[in-house]
C-alpha cells in the first residue's frame, strides 16, 4: 500500500517521472509529473498507401489513449498527421494542436484549439516550455523538430530528420528516427544521439512497413559500441519508458 500511493503523489513527495508510451511508429505519448499530456504525430496505421505493406500495429488504439492536453505534429504527411484521430481527440478533450501552417489549414479548428508554429518559435503549456526547431527532410513542405522542456528536463523530438540540425541545443533524451529510407538510419541516429549527449537513446520510425526495415540486434550492438554512457531504449509498441527527473541541488 506504501509504495502504491508513493507512486500514486510521487510529485507530492518530491519525486518526479516522466513517462514516454510508443504507442505506434513515431507516435508517442509523453505524461508529465503534473498530468500534463502530450501526443506527438498521431498515427494508428488505418490508412497506408498500396506501395507500402503494413508490418507492425499500435500498441494503443485511439480510443484508449487518456485524456490528452496537446497534440504535436511535426509533418503533413499521412504517418505523422492522423487528422481524423486528431478531430477525435479535440472533441474527446478540447487539446490543443500544435504544427505547421501548412498542417493546420486541413484541420479547421476552432482558433483557441490551435497553435500555428514555425521554426524558432517557443510555447509555453502549463510548466511545459516548447522549442521548435528545424528539421532535415527534404520530402515534406515544412518539416519541425521539438524541443521539451519540463523543469530542465530535455526531450527532443526529431521528426522525420535525416540529420541532426544545424542549431545548437542539448538534450537528456531523445526520440529519433532509425529506420532508414526516408530518415536518419541507425548510424545517424547514434551520432545524433553522440553530438546532442543525451542520457537516453530512443528509436521511432522504423520496421512499421517493409520500406523501412532495421535490424534491432546490430542496433544494440553498435549503440553498445559507441554510446558508451549513453543508454539505448527499444520500446516495442504499447511500451512505456519511465524517467527519473534527477533532484536539482540548492
Amino acid at each position: 500500500m506504501a509504495k502504491f500511493l508513493a507512486k500514486f503523489f510521487h510529485c507530492k513527495l518530491g519525486k518526479k517521472q516522466i513517462k514516454i508510451t510508443k504507442i505506434y511508429h513515431a507516435t508517442f505519448l509523453i505524461e508529465y509529473c503534473d498530468k500534463t499530456r502530450v501526443l506527438i504525430d498521431p498515427y494508428f496505421g488505418k490508412t497506408c498507401p498500396s506501395c507500402f505493406v503494413l508490418k507492425e500495429s499500435p500498441g494503443l488504439m485511439l480510443e484508449k489513449l487518456p485524456k490528452i492536453d496537446l497534440i504535436i505534429v511535426t509533418h503533413e504527411h499521412f504517418d505523422h498527421f492522423d487528422k481524423d484521430a486528431i478531430n477525435y481527440l479535440v472533441k474527446r478533450d478540447n487539446c490543443i494542436v500544435v504544427g505547421p501552417k501548412n498542417v493546420m489549414t486541413e484541420l479547421n479548428l476552432q482558433k483557441n484549439n490551435e497553435r500555428v508554429v514555425a521554426i524558432d518559435d517557443n510555447l509555453v503549456c502549463s510548466k511545459l516550455n516548447i522549442k521548435i526547431l528545424p528539421c532535415q527532410h527534404p520530402q515534406s513542405f515544412y518539416p519541425l523538430g521539438f524541443l521539451l522542456d519540463y523543469d530542465d528536463t530535455k526531450i527532443y523530438y526529431a521528426g522525420d530528420t535525416d540529420s541532426l540540425p544545424n542549431v545548437s541545443f542539448n538534450a537528456d533524451i531523445g526520440i529519433m528516427p532509425a529506420g532508414g529510407k526516408f530518415t536518419a538510419d541507425m548510424f545517424v541516429f547514434i551520432s545524433m544521439a553522440r553530438k546532442l549527449d543525451l542520457k537516453y537513446a530512443i528509436p521511432m520510425h522504423y520496421n512499421t512497413f517493409d520500406v523501412i526495415q532495421l535490424d534491432l540486434d546490430k542496433l544494440k550492438e553498435r549503440s553498445e559500441e559507441k554510446l558508451k554512457d549513453i543508454k539505448l531504449i527499444i520500446l516495442e509498441n504499447g511500451k512505456t519508458f519511465t524517467y527519473d527527473v534527477p533532484k536539482v541541488k540548492k
